[in-house]
């Protein structure tokens, strides 16, 4: 599919490359090795809702076509018919399933484009924290284009702000960070085994690309954002197939930024 632009909320431009996360989501499902490291996931539904926060409590709905953590909310079951809408920093009681139902239809009828009004659910993951604050990692996956080999060439971590439901560094005030700081500062079993736990997500994240390129085929660089949850398990959030790498160039040490946008460049070159 070539790419699309429509203009969203204030008079930007998304461009769609047609990697919906859904369909993304799908692609690495198909991969048995995966599947343990991806938090179930549907298209959204009143009924898949309601039968996702019987069984997590929590779940996140988010527009499968969407960047920088905007239009995600984090829906919470409090009680019998009790219910919390999280948005950004804001949180919302409702104290029956109708109430809340009307309130999530409409935040996605208000989506500016059709593209965005499709959602999905995904269980909740109860991240590692930072400072008690939830931090995911951005992980850059890349090849040269005259290769069939994909590489690890970077790794941070997002740290969400005070109070906020993503880790986005722009839309939640979170800063960024090296992953081994993160780790270091998380509990005490992820401290300890924070270099298997970071052979574990580039173990991971390879097998998932591989299987994103079985279908994107001239992809040269991924982007995926892993989880690690209070365990110390990995799992794969979502997968990006035009990451930005700003959160690199914000780390002092800016060895990684140069290597992604090296290879980017030297990629670039090549016909």
């Amino acid at each position: 599919m070539r790419d699309r632009h429509f203009k969203i909320e204030g008079g930007r431009t998304l461009r769609y490359t047609g990697g919906s996360k859904w369909k993304k989501h799908k692609l690495m499902m198909k991969n048995i090795k995966v599947q343990p490291h991806l938090p179930e996931t549907a298209k959204f539904t009143p009924e898949i809702l309601w039968n996702y926060l019987r069984k997590y409590n929590k779940v996140v709905l988010k527009p499968v076509i969407g960047r920088k953590g905007r239009n995600i909310l984090k829906v919470s079951r409090l009680g019998e018919s009790q219910y919390e809408i999280h948005l950004k920093n804001k949180k919302i009681i409702f104290t029956s399933e109708k109430e809340t139902l009307a309130y999530i239809e409409k935040f996605i009828r208000n989506r500016k484009h059709i593209l965005q009004r499709t959602y999905i659910v995904q269980r909740y993951i109860d991240l590692a924290t930072y400072e008690n604050k939830p931090f995911d990692i951005r992980v850059i996956v890349q090849k040269r284009k005259e290769s069939r080999e994909w590489h690890v060439t970077g790794m941070v971590s997002k740290v969400a702000g005070k109070g906020f439901v993503v880790t986005n560094d722009r839309s939640g005030g979170g800063i960024i960070l090296p992953v081994t700081s993160a780790l270091r500062k998380a509990n005490d079993d992820i401290a300890r085994n924070r270099k298997e736990i970071m052979k574990e997500i580039e173990r991971v994240v390879l097998i998932a690309t591989k299987e994103l390129a079985s279908y994107w085929k001239k992809q040269t660089i991924m982007g995926l954002d892993v989880g690690i949850d209070r365990e110390g398990h990995v799992w794969i959030i979502e997968g990006n197939l035009c990451p930005g790498i700003k959160s690199f160039y914000k780390l002092n040490d800016k060895t990684m930024y140069r290597r992604i946008k090296n290879i980017r460049r030297e990629n670039k070159k090549i016909i």
